[in-house]
């Protein structure tokens, strides 16, 4: 089966739909005996509040929960079919240099906002004299010192220039731009882990893979070489994040940055900072740390920390869909619709719904500002009720469908867009509307680098015609 003949908007609105079920889905089960008691393993000692949720299984919750299952795939594929007969034309023809020129700028700007920030030798994300508090403390202070743009460019611009380098080697059998992706996955890694993160740099390797898929390397192939080195990167960064002696405090995917760079409340989704599950306290040693124990123990200490992470892997976005529900059916619990925020020009805004429902979730956490995710339609009702969640599902929907109208083609740009699309639909079951679009794994971040190699190939093209 060729990959790149699949229809577009069936692949954006698969990723959409798979990223829900694999973060959310457990939503699910709370309301049934199975997922209460899961979540109560999880959450033990602390006890989980069913008597408060009055509205767990109710039909807003069940409504909620389908929305980007049912609503968001039909007005993908709706709007699709409304431009399935717009014509666009485009050269494809775009010099090499404005690429690798745009991706040197923004690679530039990144190294040195980092060395101002004492972070350019990544020393912090595998030193395991640091323990998992003292590294989610430091990975706070980066989200303030490095600032949006240049999580803007590690999360969004970069990696989409990558892709675009890459479908264009394979595609053209380029090697300079092969050679130029390679390198530049190289520097967009090392920048992902400088500041203390492990699923942005795994997001990568993920668009990475689907980019060689959408240029026609095979699946099989790519399914291999994706499996394998996301696999290899996932155990390298998780086994440092445990300290030699203990790991105190909160699993990763516990806290989020303050107001500079991005809204508080709004995790970047490709990163580690989404909710804090905790540990039961058999697994708070890293397995080396068991010096001097009986082979067994050390097994069982393996072996409980394996299930914990399971298990706060399938429930790590979907803990939250009962408290949002809960909370937010009352009218005056509302926050309003997010505003993200762009280095201070818009004033902070006094309610985050994510921030708002961690507070509750996790009382315990005081040591700094925690965040707990939810989508589009989830954030949504807790922006403005039932109605808005319905229309920012329904906007979102179609947003996915134009960008696969504009990706339609077999050429590098419009894999990229196709790339940049797939994410965007990943986003979309992680964050509030706004977000998705403006915040620096947003749309806009997205789609900029494309926009610009087009721009200054039609600017060039005008030039060299006088």
């Amino acid at each position: 089966m060729n990959f790149r003949k699949r229809r577009r908007v069936n692949l954006a609105v698969g990723v959409a739909v798979a990223a829900y079920i694999t973060t959310s889905g457990a939503a699910a089960l709370i309301p049934f005996p199975l997922g209460q008691e899961q979540l109560g393993q999880l959450f033990f000692p602390q006890e989980v509040p069913y008597a408060w949720m009055t509205s767990l299984g109710s039909a807003t919750y069940w409504l909620l929960f389908l929305l980007t299952l049912v609503v968001l795939p039909i007005a993908a594929i709706v709007t699709e079919k409304v431009f399935s007969s717009a014509t666009l034309s485009f050269s494809d023809e775009i010099p090499l240099w404005i690429p690798l020129v745009l991706a040197g700028a923004m690679i530039a700007f990144c190294i040195w906002r980092l060395a101002q920030a004492g972070g350019l030798s990544a020393s912090e994300a595998w030193d395991q004299s640091l323990c998992y508090e003292e590294k989610i403390l430091r990975r706070v202070e980066l989200f303030n010192l490095l600032g949006n743009k240049y999580y803007s460019f590690v999360y969004s611009s970069l990696p989409i220039v990558g892709c675009y380098l890459l479908a264009r080697g394979l595609l053209k059998r380029e090697n300079v731009s092969l050679g130029a992706c390679a390198a530049l996955s190289l520097i967009v890694l090392w920048l992902d882990v400088a500041t203390i993160q492990k699923a942005p740099a795994l997001l990568y390797v993920l668009v990475l893979g689907l980019t060689l898929a959408l240029s026609g390397f095979g699946l099989v192939r790519t399914a291999i070489l994706t499996v394998a080195a996301g696999g290899t990167i996932y155990l390298a960064l998780a086994l440092s994040q445990f300290c030699e002696i203990k790991n105190v405090g909160e699993p990763e995917n516990t806290v989020q940055a303050g107001p500079l760079g991005r809204s508080p409340g709004i995790p970047p989704p490709g990163s580690d900072s989404s909710s804090a599950l905790n540990p039961p306290s058999s697994v708070l040693r890293s397995p080396s740390a068991a010096v001097g124990e009986p082979s067994e123990s050390a097994f069982s200490a393996v072996l409980q920390k394996a299930i914990w992470i399971v298990r706060s892997g399938v429930f790590r976005m979907a803990v939250g869909t009962p408290y949002y529900v809960q909370i937010f059916s009352d009218p005056d619990q509302r926050c309003g619709i997010v505003r993200p925020t762009f280095s201070g020009l818009l004033a902070p805004q006094p309610c985050y719904p994510a921030t708002k429902v961690f507070a509750v979730i996790y009382p315990a956490i005081t040591y700094t500002m925690g965040s707990q995710p939810a989508g589009v339609s989830l954030s949504g009702y807790a922006e403005g009720g039932l109605f808005y969640a319905v229309l920012a599902t329904v906007i979102a929907g179609s947003l996915i469908g134009v960008i696969s109208v504009l990706a339609r083609g077999n050429d590098p740009m419009s894999i990229a867009m196709q790339v940049a699309g797939c994410l965007y639909a990943y986003y979309v079951t992680q964050v509030p509307l706004t977000a998705t679009l403006l915040d620096s794994y947003g749309l806009v971040w997205l789609i900029a680098p494309l926009a610009a190699m087009r721009a200054l190939a039609w600017m060039i093209s005008i030039i060299l015609r006088k």
